[in-house]
């Protein structure tokens, strides 16, 4: 009986988190989408990535460039006339509009090449290291694209790493939010489970294409304690519970943090182990 309880109100709870964490990545998705924080991010990092803070060089070139702003025209003069900005430049694509711009063409000797590079890219750093990309590959411009393309690639980690912390801590702030609104609070939660561990008995993984909305509706069915209303009021305004309430908030809104994906994995595994028991 009490590894049946330990079992039941641990799946209570991890499908508490799962559709809190489904409900706040939605709400994190549209309004990154709505702000458009990928492509400003973005383009942040090849302004960096091209030592071109004030968008007036190498970086404008490459954002007017076919190959990696297909939506643009290609005449902007400043970043405020750019017509379409990528959420997602393809490493090769970059690499391919990189070599265009530098003068880099195929057949060419390295000292004729280095001649173009001197040209086209007045960026100390940059020339030095597209010269040393084509002098380590002998001019071949297949090798110079994997080349660029690589450092690419290294580079967009770091920004795709700042584009992760800016979106967890706006993920985190909308569970909060959420949490505190809904009274989701996993302290209260937990003894209504403990007390009553048949309310998910029935319970099982969202099905593929359930929506968040789907989900918390069947959050609501299994009729847990979360909500405002009379009785909730007063369990927080009784003794020290308003600390309890507090508590139960972070832990669910921290919980958050580990995404829908590892609650969805973790509630499968222990829907199994309940299977496997005992009927």
């Amino acid at each position: 009986m009490f590894g049946s309880t330990v079992l039941e109100l641990t799946l209570g709870l991890i499908f508490t988190f799962l559709i809190v964490s489904l409900v706040t990545s939605t709400a994190t998705e549209a309004l990154a989408s709505a702000l458009s924080w990928r492509a400003d991010n973005l383009l942040q990092g090849v302004k960096q990535l091209l030592n071109d803070p004030q968008f007036t060089g190498l970086a404008l070139r490459v954002y007017n460039h076919g190959l990696v702003n297909t939506q643009a025209n290609g005449t902007a003069a400043t970043q405020a006339n750019l017509t379409a900005i990528p959420s997602y430049i393809d490493p090769k694509q970059f690499a391919s509009a990189l070599i265009d711009l530098a003068g880099i063409s195929p057949g060419v000797a390295v000292p004729a090449l280095q001649a173009k590079i001197n040209a086209t890219v007045t960026d100390p750093q940059l020339n030095s290291m597209l010269n040393g990309m084509v002098a380590r590959t002998g001019g071949d411009i297949n090798q110079i694209n994997s080349a660029i393309t690589a450092w690419f690639n290294q580079s967009m980690d770091h920004v795709a790493g700042v584009y992760k912390r800016k979106t967890q801590a706006w993920a985190l702030a909308i569970a909060v939010i959420l949490t505190i609104a809904l009274n989701l609070d996993t302290v209260r939660i937990a003894q209504a489970l403990w007390d009553q561990p048949m309310l998910v008995k029935g319970l099982a993984p969202p099905a593929v294409g359930e929506t968040a909305a789907d989900a918390f509706n069947q959050l609501q069915s299994l009729g847990l304690p979360f909500g405002w209303d009379k009785e909730a009021l007063k369990y927080i305004t009784t003794g020290p519970n308003w600390i309890f309430a507090i508590a139960g908030w972070l832990i669910t809104a921290v919980a958050t943090l580990f995404g829908a994906p590892f609650w969805f994995d973790t509630l499968q595994k222990f829907v199994q182990l309940r299977g496997a028991g005992a009927k």
